[in-house]
Formats: C-alpha cells, structure tokens, sequence
C-alpha cells in the first residue's frame, strides 16, 4: 500500500480516537492518551481537504431533500422524515475536521506551516458556519477540551457567528506571514496560491453577512457597511476561476474517489430518488413543451442535459409499481403551487413534467416531496444526476440503464461545488433589491446564471463531445434563455425579482445544499416549492436535529426541536413548508 496513503489512515484513525464519543463537537469521551506529535501537518492538511466533501456531501443528505433537490423518502411527513441518529455521520465528521486542525495547530506553527494553517483555519471557519447554519446554537468557546470539560455548554449561535468573521480575519492574516520552503504541502483546492483562500475567506464573510441580510448588526458589526466594504474591496470569489470545488477522481476500488452521487446512482439498485419538484423547476415551471418552445419563447435550461440523465425515456411505459395508479392528491391542485411564470401549469406529480401534450421522451422519473412508499422495480427507469456535477451520463445521449457497475459518462469524475461565482452574483442581486449594495440587479442576475450555464456545460472538456451543430445550438439556448428570464424579470415587482433571484439560485446550486437551505429559510422563496403528499406533514424543518449521539451524551444540549430558528432567519410573514 502507498505510503502516503497509509499516513492518512493513521491520521484518521488518531483524530477519530481522540474525539472517540463517535465523534461529538463537544467531544464527551475522550480518551486524550494519543500523542498529538503523530500528526504530521502536512498530512494532516490532507486529511482535512478530503474530508471536507464529506461533510458537505453528508450536509446534503438533509438540506438537498428539504428543498426537494433531491426527493425527501425517509418518511411521509416532517415527523417521521428524519430523526436526530440521521444527523450523527455529519456532526461527527465536522468534529473530526475541527479537531485535526487543532490537534496539528502546535506543530504546524513550530514548522512555520502558516499556509496550511491560514488554509486549515478557512475550512474550519465552514464548518463552524455551516454548523450554525444547520443547528442554531453549539458548543463552541468550551469545545475540543478534550476531559477537561466533556458537557460544554453550547454557545448562542448569533456570537458564534460574530467570531467566525473574526477568525476569517486571523485566516487571511496567516498568509501574510512566511512560509516554510522546505516542508512540500498539497493544496486540493488552488494549488499553493494564498491569493484564492484570501478571496474564499472573504467570499464566506459576505455569504454570512448576506444571511444577516435583515437584521442592522452582527456582534459589533454593522451589517450593511460591512457587506458594503466587502463588496467594494471586489477581492472577492467573481470569477469562476477562483471557484471553491473539490474534484473527484474515477478510481471504483482501492480507494474510490468517485462523487459520492456517482457511486450511489450508477453502480446497482438506482440509488437515490431526484426530487420532482427540481426536474420540473427545470423542465415544465418555465412553460417548455417537448421540444422546448412555446407561446412565450422560452428555450428551455440549456444546463438539463448536464444536470439529468433519463435511463427510461418513455413514461407511459412505467408498470403500474413504479408510477402507482392513485388520484393526484387534492392538496397538490392549490394554485399557490402552480408555475411562477404561467400560474395555469401545474404542480408537478409522480413524473416531474408529464402534462398533455408532451412528447413521451421528454419525461423525467423521480419522486414527489414525502413520498416514502416501498421501492418498485424502478432502479432503471429512475432519472440519475448527469454530467454535472457528478461526472454521470450526458442526457443528450440514448436513453439505457446506467445500473453498470459505474462505467457510464465520466466515471463519477465530477466535482463538489462548494461555493461558486455564480452564488457570488446571486448575493449581489438580492443585496441590491434590497437596498444594501449599488448597482443593477439586473446585471448581477443574468451574469450569475450565464457563470452557472457555463459552469455546468464545461465542466468536461472531452465529453460531451458536440458536433459544430451542437454546440452552436446550445450557445443560441443559453443565449435565448439567459434574455427569456431577464426579459421576464424586468416585469417583476421588487419582491418577484427577489424569488427570480433566489429560484435561479436554486438551479444553479444543483449539487449544493446548504445555499437553498439557508436562502428559503431567509426569504421564503421559493414560495411554490412542491408539498409534501400528506395535507399535514407537521412544522417544517427551520433547524435541523442535533445528532443524536450529541443530545444524548451532553445534557447542556438545548430542546431538540425543528422549529427552533436560527438567529438569523427573523420572522419574514412566510409559512415555510
């Protein structure tokens, strides 16, 4: 076995020994017998970027399917969806990433290692954010003691924040400092340059004021000026060359480096269910038929293809287990859930976009919001993620199973989007309709989803590989569609503006789902995501659940409730649901 490949093992395995407890933020049994000393930094910093798309992508096990990117099985209502054992896997591999990088810290500093450091401490600081983010309130200025203190209390998640920002600060100010020469690091992200983690660290300051967005102060801060001065410092994650992603391999065994998505839905069984809801955001909501066009114009998402792959192409094909024969439940014809752009389509049900008058191929198979009946035998007519961002099948391509044992499309070689430019100009739009920022929302609309198309449909350089035709055809649908939103947009009230916003935000997010999770929560938009089949499916998730192996080993832990709100989502008169 590779030697370097070993030492990570060993990183892992002491780092998960010394937060033991199966690994808690507030570490509640730890041994701390472990020699920190066998933690050499720069294998550590490895440690730590690979399992940063683990946390992500265990964070999207539950946002992606509250918002119904992907579809929400685990029950029929928000009761019975999710528990707090589901939350264990991502709160203790958080923990594991807190705790390397403090575990290292001493060394590193004796080393001089300051880039790993200023590096380690950003993806510290996103972790912390995104734990906030998800939780509320956590333990934090009594954390990572070890049996010095194995109950620490949990911190108000509105002065978590405040120290986040100025732990940013103390990032960025490390890279400022030298570096050792002679100590060789490798850096997954961008490739030793200081100046991309420094626009990263002030990208993640304005995600996280942008969450302030309505309330006037942030600790000491003043919210405003400080998006202002991040806004205008324009040091900032812009351009799609800077781009916060991890990139997979497409290795199956020893180890598999596959997108986790990849192995899931393209070895056997069909893997996860994609949520109506997204296909039809994409393919119905905007008034496309079969081929694309209607009254209006529209061209259809130039990015469907990337995003989808169809493996049964034909809908009324389905056998009576895979689309059950039931009436459309009378909850689901409430106009409130109809298209923003042509309140006559419908909602979706049962296939994200079949509506008379399409054409059979134009049909995508996934599964409508709560729906946790017993699994058909659909693992080759589910629609799968395509090429982007998991590194799947092109949809442009002949529908066929892709139940292969993983040796479709590009091999799972794809790419965790953790934060992109197009998410940038998206926060920008929505802080000029509000009055925060200057400039045109306009402008920041359409330049967020022309950075989001051209993301998306050159992830690959070699694959897809499109005749001239081709490509000159997806350049006049991108172009057609990026004038078809902008002209639709200028139409809009301030506040239809906003949910243009924060919907194409949510498009372009495929892949991500901290960022919808935490706009819905904050606008409320969109406003027709899809319900659940039940009529009453209980209070909606405003917080996740703290894991279960945290509030059962921590009596300081608050009520494990949902409705808990995170400080930052103030009462905005929206019913989430």
């Amino acid at each position: 076995m590779n030697k370097k490949y070993i030492k990570l093992l060993l990183v892992a395995f002491t780092v998960s020994i010394w937060g033991c407890e199966t690994v808690d933020l507030d570490q509640t049994e730890n041994p701390s017998t472990i020699n920190a000393n066998l933690l050499e930094p720069k294998y550590t910093f490895n440690y730590i970027q690979l399992q940063l798309p683990d946390f992500v992508d265990q964070t999207n096990s539950f946002t992606q399917r509250i918002t119904r990117q992907m579809a929400m099985t685990g029950g029929n209502t928000y009761d019975n969806a999710f528990a707090p054992v589901n939350f264990n896997q991502q709160w203790s591999t958080g923990y594991n990433i807190l705790n390397a990088i403090k575990l290292m810290e001493p060394k590193a500093n004796q080393q001089n290692l300051n880039f790993v450091m200023g590096a380690s401490k950003i993806i510290r600081c996103y972790v912390l954010m995104t734990f906030v983010d998800m939780y509320g309130d956590i333990p934090y200025s009594q954390a990572l003691q070890g049996n010095a203190n194995i109950t620490p209390a949990f911190d108000k998640d509105s002065e978590v924040y405040a120290s986040i920002i100025t732990e940013l600060d103390d990032a960025i100010a490390k890279f400022d400092l030298p570096d050792n020469p002679k100590i060789k690091i490798q850096d997954l992200y961008y490739g030793g340059l200081s100046a991309k983690w420094i626009k990263l660290a002030n990208t993640l300051k304005l995600k996280m004021y942008n969450n302030c967005n309505l309330l006037s102060t942030l600790g000491t801060k003043n919210v405003a000026n400080e998006i202002n001065q991040i806004i205008n410092s324009n040091n900032i994650i812009n351009d799609a060359s800077d781009d916060f992603v991890f990139k997979y391999g497409n290795s199956r065994f020893n180890p598999n480096s596959r997108h986790p998505l990849y192995n899931d839905q393209y070895e056997r069984g069909g893997g996860s269910y994609i949520g109506n809801y997204f296909m039809w955001a994409m393919t119905t909501e905007k008034g496309a038929t079969s081929d694309f066009t209607n009254s209006i114009q529209n061209p259809g998402d130039p990015r469907v293809n990337f995003y989808f792959y169809r493996q049964d192409a034909d809908p009324q094909n389905e056998d009576t287990f895979t689309i059950p024969g039931r009436s459309r439940p009378e909850n689901y014809n409430n106009i409130s859930y109809n298209s923003f752009y042509d309140n006559t389509i419908r909602t979706c049900y049962t296939v994200s976009n079949w509506v008379a008058g399409a054409m059979p191929q134009f049909g995508y198979l996934g599964r409508d919001h709560g729906n946790n009946a017993g699994l058909p035998p659909d693992s080759d007519k589910r629609t799968v993620a395509g090429t982007y961002p998991i590194g799947g099948m092109y949809g442009g391509e002949s529908a066929n199973s892709v139940q292969t044992d993983g040796n479709k499309g590009k091999l799972g070689a794809g790419i965790m989007p953790i934060m992109l430019s197009s998410f940038v100009h998206f926060m920008k739009a929505e802080l000029i309709l509000k009055n925060i920022i200057s400039g045109s929302a306009k402008t920041e609309f359409e330049t967020a989803i022309t950075h989001s198309i051209d993301k998306t449909t050159g992830l690959f350089a070699d694959y897809p590989v499109l005749d001239q035709n081709d490509q000159d055809d997806l350049l006049a649908k991108k172009t057609k569609y990026i004038n078809y939103v902008s002209g639709f947009f200028d139409n809009q009230t301030t506040d239809g503006k906003l949910e243009m916003v924060i919907k194409e935000f949510y498009i372009a997010a495929w892949g991500n789902g901290i960022e919808p999770y935490n706009n819905y929560r904050r606008t409320g938009y969109p406003s027709n995501f899809q319900p659940t089949l039940e009529p009453l499916p209980g209070a909606f998730y405003n917080c996740a659940y703290y894991s279960g192996n945290c509030v059962n080993n921590n009596p300081n832990a608050p009520s494990n409730v949902r409705t808990r709100k995170v400080f930052w989502a103030v009462p905005n008169n929206k019913e989430l649901y």
